[in-house]
């Protein structure tokens, strides 16, 4: 009798203790998902974010840092206002993007283009998913050109005076306050790269924001001269250049008729800036139609680059968009894959 007795009561026991861990194991797990949906604002009024944030122009989001914010992976069309003018620009974050601080690559477009389509021309964003650093491309404003106005870049003087109407020096802080305050960005390593006009006002921000800027990279450049006294970059700074020697519309040996500084005359400013021994250079590439150069006994570690493509056109290296009308595309190399090589390794 006793030891029935007894084992009734280890059961009973052994059942209460069940039953109080089942429901404590409840409680965890009710408790986890009521502070999950606070977070993520699945709970409306308690400590959620709503993503559409980050449409709103000059704002960072709440309190809260940029790396602790979150944002979707993929590409994002993002106005600001510079100057008192509406300005835009596409923004692609790569697929790892999370909250580490990532470099940022500006890419300006070319002459009567657009930042959709330069961003699908030159593919720039799967190298950025692949390596792992965001992409912005800016919009540029309409010219005077008559009697259709074109996008364009407030890059220099030309034959024809300024090549925009706009302050797109300006338009470039601005842009990158706004995405320093709402993105997870590496203050020191931000780059800048552009094609043909693009290139040249990638050109003058590397001169005009040299104490931001980690390293210029340009393909098919046609270069104007920044007023009013040229290239005052405050600090030496990394180049890399990529042209043909059959470029018809941003000539390798520059155009007197539109006041275009050559190829060679743009890498001897870098040397004088960068105070490289223009003699010291060295191949670092040779294949098919595309010689690569490296000039490294500069101050402070600084290097300088240049890409030599013996029969390619007025495009962008590697683009698997050809335009026949600009001339032949090489796939030697990708000019996304030479620029990041390059950029990679290089902070401000």
């Amino acid at each position: 009798m006793f030891k029935r007795d007894f084992h009734h009561l280890r059961e009973y026991r052994m059942r209460r203790l069940l039953a109080w861990i089942f429901l404590a194991f409840s409680l965890l797990m009710i408790t986890g998902v009521i502070v999950y949906s606070f977070q993520t604002g699945i709970i409306h009024g308690f400590g959620g974010r709503s993503t559409n944030t980050q449409s709103i122009p000059g704002f960072s989001q709440g309190s809260d840092s940029p790396c602790t914010t979150t944002h979707s992976a993929g590409d994002s069309l993002l106005e600001i206002s510079s100057g008192g003018v509406k300005r835009s620009f596409v923004l692609h974050l790569p697929t790892a993007y999370s909250q580490q601080a990532l470099p940022l690559v500006i890419n300006y477009h070319g002459y009567d283009s657009s930042a959709a389509k330069y961003e699908s021309y030159t593919n720039m964003g799967a190298e950025a998913d692949k390596a792992n650093f965001i992409v912005v491309f800016p919009q540029g404003a309409l010219d005077n050109n008559t009697p259709q106005p074109k996008p364009s870049w407030n890059a220099g003087i030309g034959a024809g005076g300024p090549t925009g109407l706009t302050d797109d020096v300006q338009f470039t802080r601005d842009m990158l306050s706004y995405l320093e305050k709402n993105y997870c960005i590496d203050s020191h390593r931000i780059y800048v790269t552009g094609y043909s006009i693009g290139g040249s006002m990638a050109y003058r921000i590397a001169c005009e924001m040299s104490s931001q800027i980690a390293a210029l990279a340009t393909v098919e450049g046609a270069f104007y001269h920044i007023p009013p006294g040229g290239c005052q970059a405050s600090r030496a700074v990394p180049v890399l250049e990529i042209h043909s020697l059959a470029d018809q519309y941003a000539p390798y040996n520059g155009s007197s008729a539109r006041d275009l500084i050559s190829v060679p005359a743009f890498l001897n400013l870098w040397f004088s800036i960068d105070q490289c021994n223009a003699n010291a250079s060295q191949t670092i590439f040779h294949k098919a139609d595309v010689t690569g150069y490296k000039w490294s006994k500069c101050t402070n570690g600084t290097i300088v680059e240049h890409y030599k493509i013996s029969d390619g056109g007025h495009v962008w290296a590697g683009s698997f968009t050809p335009i026949p009308n600009l001339g032949y595309t090489t796939h030697t190399i990708d000019a996304n894959v030479v620029i990041w090589n390059f950029f990679s390794g290089l902070k401000s």
